[in-house]
């Protein structure tokens, strides 16, 4: 049977589909992050900003975090933090609307609100959410 046969018999197609997932020929499952350990992480992050340490440290822990929060790359001086709301699963990660009162390098300070995804596994990440 040549391919363009193939995809003109949809249920072949599925039938084919199916056998290749179940022997392992398919997406493989990520593993969901745990909703109170990705909020304990965050919290912890949170408050290792507000005592100054740098992002750039993080990866160098054990277990290494990796971080990607634009305010504390450029050295703003995180104040004060809250969360708003339990968070939610989104994929594999958790997602948490977070209110940020930080100061800038020149002084200014600003409160602002983000989304952040949170990972427990297999590695603790710590994302803002583009967009």
């Amino acid at each position: 049977m040549r391919r363009s046969e193939l995809f003109r018999r949809p249920i072949l197609t599925l039938v084919l589909l199916g056998f290749m997932m179940a022997i392992g020929c398919g997406p493989s499952k990520v593993p969901l992050s745990d909703s109170q350990q990705a909020r304990t992480l965050a919290e912890k992050l949170l408050d290792q900003w507000k005592l100054g340490v740098k992002m750039d440290e993080l990866p160098k822990q054990t277990p290494p975090v990796y971080v990607s929060e634009d305010l504390w790359k450029k050295e703003a001086t995180l104040t004060e933090f809250k969360f708003l709301g339990d968070g939610e699963m989104l994929g594999p990660n958790v997602r948490f609307k977070i209110s940020l009162k930080c100061k800038g390098k020149d002084g200014k300070v600003t409160q602002r609100s983000f989304n952040y995804l949170v990972t427990t596994t297999p590695a603790l990440t710590f994302f803002r959410e583009e967009g």
